[in-house]
């Protein structure tokens, strides 16, 4: 009864798509929202990194031993000193408007990236010059030798420093790109992009993948579709049921409890995707009040515990979530169990104390409740209880994806379009490493959203950028996460392994923190 009610939502849904070309030429995603942007550099949102994948290229990647390749560069060279690296680019490379690819542009994409993104604004921060010396060499000069310079160029997670036409990339970061223009595998077509509906990308006939096996994000980069659609479908029921019926090809997250859906169809099927699993966190805005008062943040910590979230998004699937409050994720080098003790321990008594000791004078807090995410819809339909408990007074706000996560931008009061908290959730590669968890940069104004403020953590994190021993960085680390939970950039919620959802006629589906879609090929 479950399938055959949704399949016909799923069918009634999908009716207002336009059916343009054959299933065998066209890929369908449905990604965690909607895509409101192409310009990965303008936004740290997930839904649009993955999109953007589609269009875009880096010089370097990772492949999946988590080591850096190169990708649009041919190679580098570095100098005996460690100060010069020189980049050369690789033969063949055009723009998605039919211009070539040149070191001119490649400076200026990186130039944008390094404004915004914490471990590009380190990078910058050693460099003592970085210039085209012709159309296909770009040379990086340092102040002082640095082991990591491609390592930041090879990260794959927000922000990824994509290569655009230089004009684009002389917008401000802050202005997100109307128009964007890529030179990957697939090309976008503006004409055909309805946000809130559906994005359309065609195969870019002048992509010229590179000669290696793909890897993660290495490697050659295939494209075997004509077209790439990415439709929004903010139901995630109906979007499983059109998953099952052919009408759709691959769902970024399939809930715990919609996995039965999948027990009797053999066109579909769940795939757990334990390499990219997700931290939850719930972020706090340090400008607005109540938590501008330090004390009224400690009471959040209070009033929250991690079981009630993990289990009522993934009910008895134990093997998919795990407790934890390690800023740097749990089972990775840098995991520490230091000062959690007010994040694992709920205690609302102790939260209304803090409370009435900080002087909270009721002044609501906003939470805008994502609906289009099934796991978010959970999360914050139980955190609004526990708030409640502990003695805060919460408005609640619905609202879908793309809304809070272009609000979250704002530094204005609630009342002008600003916030208090909201839910996201970053992965692996993006929290396991120092260099480029948001949490602990402690950048104040230009920190993440929350905007988090600690002079000593952005000591330490230049501190761990040059230290020289696994030791040293581990010492550095523990310290970092002290300090990030008594400043309370954020309370973690815990860690989740989503299942995706897959058509069973794909082949070559890329394992990976960030879903990849070249290389994916429909078999009969």
């Amino acid at each position: 009864m479950f399938r055959r009610t949704l399949c016909a939502l799923a069918a009634a849904a999908l009716l207002s798509v336009p059916n343009l070309a054959s299933a065998e030429e066209v890929l369908r995603l449905r990604l965690n929202g909607d895509v409101n942007t192409l310009d990965p550099i303008a936004t740290t949102n997930f839904t649009i990194r993955n999109a953007a994948y589609l269009m875009y290229d880096t010089l370097f990647a990772l492949d999946a031993d988590y080591k850096v390749q190169p990708q649009m560069a041919e190679g580098a060279t570095i100098s005996d000193d460690g100060l010069v690296h020189t980049i050369t680019l690789r033969d063949g490379l055009k723009f998605h408007d039919g211009t070539d690819v040149t070191a001119e542009d490649a400076v200026a994409s990186i130039k944008r990236w390094g404004s915004v993104d914490g471990l590009g604004r380190i990078l910058f921060g050693k460099l003592k010059s970085i210039e085209a010396v012709d159309d296909k060499t770009l040379v990086l000069t340092l102040n002082e030798p640095w082991g990591l310079v491609l390592d930041a160029l090879g990260k794959i997670s927000s922000n990824v420093p994509v290569i655009m036409p230089a004009e684009m990339a002389a917008t401000p970061a802050s202005e997100p790109i109307a128009v964007p223009i890529g030179s990957g595998p697939y090309r976008l077509l503006p004409d055909e992009w309805v946000p809130g509906s559906i994005v359309v990308f065609e195969k870019f006939d002048d992509y010229v993948p590179r000669s290696e096996p793909a890897s993660m994000a290495a490697g050659g980069k295939v494209a075997h579709f004509d077209r790439v659609e990415l439709q929004y479908i903010p139901d995630t029921a109906t979007a499983i049921n059109a998953l099952i019926i052919g009408e759709i090809d691959w769902i970024e997250e399939i809930p715990a409890d919609m996995l039965m859906a999948f027990d009797d169809t053999e066109e579909a099927k769940t795939l757990a995707a334990r390499q990219s699993g997700n931290s939850m966190q719930l972020v706090v805005n340090h400008l607005n009040p109540p938590f501008d008062n330090p004390k009224i943040r400690q009471a959040l910590q209070y009033a929250i515990e991690q079981q009630p979230f993990l289990q009522a998004a993934y009910g008895d699937a134990t093997d998919r979530y795990l407790e934890c409050a390690s800023v740097f994720f749990c089972d990775t080098p840098y995991a520490s169990d230091v000062n959690t003790e007010r994040v694992l321990t709920r205690d609302p008594q102790k939260a209304k104390a803090l409370l009435e000791e900080a002087g909270y004078d009721g002044t609501p807090v906003l939470l805008m409740h994502v609906t289009d995410i099934s796991t978010h819809d959970i999360y914050y339909s139980v955190l609004k209880s526990m708030l409640e408990e502990a003695g805060f007074n919460v408005e609640v706000q619905p609202a879908d994806w793309a809304t809070v996560a272009t609000r979250r931008a704002s530094k204005e009061p609630v009342a002008d379009g600003g916030w208090n908290l909201f839910f996201t959730g970053w992965g692996f590669v993006d929290q396991s490493n120092p260099m480029t968890n948001v949490y602990v940069s402690g950048d104040c104004g230009e920190a993440w959203f929350g905007w988090a403020c600690s002079e000593e953590l952005q000591s330490l994190r230049q501190q761990f950028a040059n230290a020289s021993s696994d030791e040293e960085r581990k010492k550095l680390a523990t310290r970092m996460q002290e300090l990030a939970h008594d400043l309370v950039s954020y309370v973690p919620v815990g860690q989740a392994f989503p299942s995706i959802g897959i058509a069973t006629n794909l082949d070559g589906y890329i394992e990976s923190p960030v879903p990849f879609f070249w290389n994916l090929k429909r078999v009969q």
